[in-house]
């Protein structure tokens, strides 16, 4: 399906100078007629109701019925941003967060559009968001320095891009242990949870912090990840994620 914006200067203000856009989900509104939500020249999600617009294209075959993501109301959209973006109830389709735009993008390659050099450099530039990472763990770690205030034993977390697993030499009493890629989500999610903790008064702070580091590493990674690895040294707990035969070290780690 695919929309005309009547309103020809509204739509060059909003980054659309196109004569006609895809429409990623056309949803229900609460009274009368539907809400169309496309991406602009930006790759930005934008809300047009159907008063605004003029139907271009009637074909929707690449959408699928999806009430349940609506609240029950009628709501058509694209099946594979409904698995790229991971949508739930209520969920916006947005790519404003690192993790959506990078998420998307296989959405954007199928389609054909148009890459601009804003997304380019965000979305789609490792160095950048490494540097997201990088700075994240600079806040982060104070934060699971104080559980250790007054003693000589610190923990903190570390993110790199390392060697392939095939090269690891292990020394005694260290292990490597291929993980089911199949839970990766769930197995990195508890990595991460696991060390990030904080007394009760603190879960909910801790579980943000959590979520965040979370999402971060995994706006990482555009394409399906190919195997993930537990890996343990003296000083080091890591979680080896191997994508696109590069190596990515989420590493637990302590001194004193």
């Amino acid at each position: 399906m695919k929309i005309r914006i009547k309103n020809r200067q509204k739509a060059i203000a909003s980054k659309m100078h196109k004569d006609e856009y895809k429409v990623v989900a056309k949803r229900e509104d609460l009274r009368a007629g539907y809400t169309y939500v496309i991406f602009n020249d930006n790759l930005q999600e934008m809300f047009f109701k159907d008063n605004a617009v003029e139907i271009t294209d009637h074909d929707m075959s690449d959408m699928i019925q999806r009430n349940d993501l609506w609240y029950g109301r009628n709501f058509y959209v694209n099946e594979l941003i409904v698995k790229l973006l991971e949508l739930k109830e209520g969920s916006n389709i947005s790519t404003n967060h690192i993790w959506s735009a990078s998420k998307a993008f296989r959405y954007f390659e199928k389609y054909d559009y148009e890459i601009p050099e804003s997304y380019k450099n965000t979305a789609l530039n490792e160095e950048y968001k490494i540097g997201l990472i990088e700075g994240f763990l600079m806040a982060i770690n104070p934060y699971i320095e104080r559980k250790f205030t007054g003693g000589n034993y610190f923990e903190n977390f570390g993110f790199y891009k390392g060697k392939a697993v095939s090269e690891i030499k292990l020394e005694i009493g260290e292990s490597l242990a291929e993980l089911d890629v199949t839970n990766y989500k769930i197995l990195l999610k508890k990595f991460i949870e696991d060390f990030l903790h904080d007394t009760a008064s603190g879960e909910e702070t801790s579980k943000i912090f959590s979520d965040t580091f979370f999402t971060l590493i995994d706006s990482l990674f555009i394409n399906e990840i190919s195997r993930i690895f537990s890996y343990k040294t003296f000083y080091n707990d890591c979680f080896v994620i191997e994508h696109r035969n590069e190596y990515y070290y989420v590493n637990k780690f302590w001194f004193g």
